[in-house]
C-alpha cells in the first residue's frame, strides 16, 4: 500500500481510530533522506476490533528533528500516544502529548508534509 497524504481532515480521522497511539510502540525510525524520515509505530486500531497493526509515518521537507536510537526505542513511554499537528506551512509529530509545542517533546520531527501507510503488526 502506498503513502497516503494527510491534511487536518484525514488526520484527526487516523488518530482517533488509533486513540493517538497510547499505549503503542515505536518500532523503528528510519532516515531515507536528509529531508525525509520514516517512523514506525505498533498500535491498536479501534476500527479492527483493537487488533495491532503497524502505521508508518513519513515526514518529508524535514527541517527540525529530535531523535531517539534504535536501543531505546522500546523503553520511551507511549502511555500519552502521539501529538500530529500540522500548521502554517509545517506539520510536526512528537512523542506525547505536545499540542502546539512539539518542539519539547523528547522526540519529535517537523517537516512540511506528512502521509501515513498501514502495515501488517510486526511482533
Amino acid at each position: 500500500m502506498p503513502i497516503k497524504p494527510l491534511n487536518a481532515q484525514t488526520l484527526t480521522a487516523l488518530l482517533a481510530r488509533l486513540d493517538n497511539a497510547k499505549h503503542g510502540e515505536i518500532r523503528s525510525i528510519v532516515p531515507l533522506s536528509p529531508t525525509s524520515i520514516e517512523i514506525r509505530f505498533s498500535v491498536q486500531d479501534i476500527a479492527r476490533g483493537y487488533d495491532w497493526i503497524d502505521v508508518a509515518f513519513r515526514i518529508e521537507g524535514v527541517r527540525d528533528a529530535k531523535l531517539a536510537s534504535d536501543n531505546v526505542l522500546k523503553s520511551l513511554d507511549m502511555s500519552e500516544g502521539i501529538t500530529v499537528e500540522f500548521g502554517a506551512n509545517e506539520c510536526a509529530l512528537a512523542l506525547g502529548s505536545y499540542s502546539g509545542r512539539a518542539y519539547e517533546a523528547p522526540l519529535y520531527i517537523i517537516g512540511t508534509s506528512l502521509g501515513y501507510e498501514e502495515l501488517p503488526f510486526s511482533a
